[in-house]
C-alpha cells in the first residue's frame, strides 16, 4: 500500500492473504480454511466408484461462512491447484474427507488430495477465489475487486 491516500496502485487490490479476500460486509461473511472440528465432522470413508475428477495438489478446505438474521450457515469447499497443470481449482461443496485414501466427495465429483494441507495460498489461488466469488455475484457486496482471466 501507498503512504499517499492520493496514490493507488494495482497491487494494492491484490489480496496477498485469505483474510484479505473479503473486503467489505465481513460481519455478513467470512473466508476461513477449516478448522480440525470442521475437518472431522467431514470425515468420512469414501468408497469409490468412479475415477477421481482431478488430483489436487496445495490443498485446504475453504469455508464460506454466511451469516443472516444471526445464524451462520457454513459452506465447504475443496481449494488447490490440479497436479501437474498447475490450474488453480474449486470445488463445489464437500460432502465428505477420507484423509486416510486421500479421497474428498463434493456435490459433483470425487477428487484425490495430494501432499498435506496447505494454509498460506499462492497469489493466484488468492485471485482465484476472487474471481470465483465475482463469478457468483457476490463480489461487489463483499468489496471484492474484479479480475478476469
Amino acid at each position: 500500500m501507498s503512504d499517499d491516500p492520493g496514490v493507488f496502485h494495482l497491487q494494492d487490490l491484490i489480496p496477498k492473504s485469505l483474510d484479505e479476500v473479503v473486503r467489505a460486509n465481513r460481519d455478513k461473511f467470512r473466508l476461513a480454511f477449516a478448522t480440525d472440528e470442521e475437518m472431522q465432522l467431514l470425515e468420512r470413508g469414501i468408497s469409490v466408484d468412479q475415477p477421481a475428477r482431478h488430483a489436487i495438489e496445495g490443498w485446504n478446505v475453504l469455508m464460506m461462512h454466511a451469516t443472516t438474521g444471526g445464524k451462520t450457515q457454513s459452506v465447504p469447499k475443496l481449494l488447490g491447484t490440479v497436479e501437474g497443470s498447475g490450474q488453480c481449482w474449486i470445488t463445489s461443496t464437500v460432502k465428505a474427507i477420507d484423509r486416510e485414501t486421500g479421497l474428498v466427495q463434493t456435490e459433483n465429483s470425487i477428487y484425490r488430495v495430494v501432499g498435506p494441507r496447505s494454509f498460506e495460498p499462492s497469489a493466484p489461488l488468492l485471485l482465484h477465489v476472487s474471481i470465483f466469488l465475482n463469478q457468483r455475484g457476490a463480489g461487489p457486496f463483499l468489496g471484492i475487486p474484479e479480475f478476469f482471466y
